[in-house]
């Protein structure tokens, strides 16, 4: 299959927040550029690359039947599922029972901790922080406590792990959201990091 990564698409008017919602007011975007500049898209976590065409076509093919109504998850939904983790990460003995469905990551974050924790609990994040992981933990009833990740000397993101394991015990958290890649820095967590962090985890349950 052949993809299209050079074609550039006008996506104004199109809905497209990375585009039309620069130079609103709020401060939520960024401000418009000054005049003789153009607007370069690259301030939210949005592709301007077109759909894989194998998504447009099996999109097409479900349009083509006009009714819309209440669904439940196919055999062949589950499979693609757990052939993907046998395929991509040797994931063997997954079964369908361990599956649920969810209809986004935000939805399924929240899923999660209202089975780890309760409404009004305070929870751990790193900051900055994803718009989309505040907005859902506060519109849910959580409370965010946050360690602030720091810039080393060469311009990299890290976790300050004496922080995470201060806050764990100042506030008695028993539940941290981790993002990997980190939302906003784009920092992909080594297993150095993630090690250190998952001892800090175990240690206070």
């Amino acid at each position: 299959m052949t993809f299209d990564f050079t074609t550039v698409y006008d996506r104004k008017g199109k809905d497209a927040l990375a585009q039309d919602a620069i130079g609103t007011p709020g401060g939520f975007a960024p401000q418009a550029p000054k005049e003789g500049f153009s607007a370069i898209p690259m301030w939210v976590a949005d592709m301007h690359f077109a759909t894989c065409p194998s998504v447009i076509e099996a999109m097409n093919n479900r349009l083509a039947h006009p009714l819309f109504g209440y669904f439940s998850e196919s055999e062949a939904y589950f499979q693609a599922i757990i052939d993907w983790q046998a395929k991509r990460h040797q994931f063997e003995g997954f079964t369908k029972e361990a599956i649920g469905y969810e209809n986004g990551v935000l939805g399924g974050l929240i899923t999660a901790l209202n089975v780890l924790c309760s409404k009004g609990e305070e929870v751990l994040l790193h900051s900055p922080t994803y718009i989309g992981f505040t907005k859902s933990l506060e519109n849910n009833g959580y409370r965010i406590v946050h360690s602030p990740l720091t810039l080393d000397a060469h311009g990299t993101w890290r976790m300050n792990f004496e922080d995470i394991e201060q806050q764990i015990v100042d506030h008695h958290l028993r539940v941290a959201v981790l993002c990997n890649p980190h939302n906003p820095t784009g920092r992909v967590w080594t297993r150095e990091e993630l090690t250190a962090l998952y001892a800090i985890f175990e240690k206070h349950h």
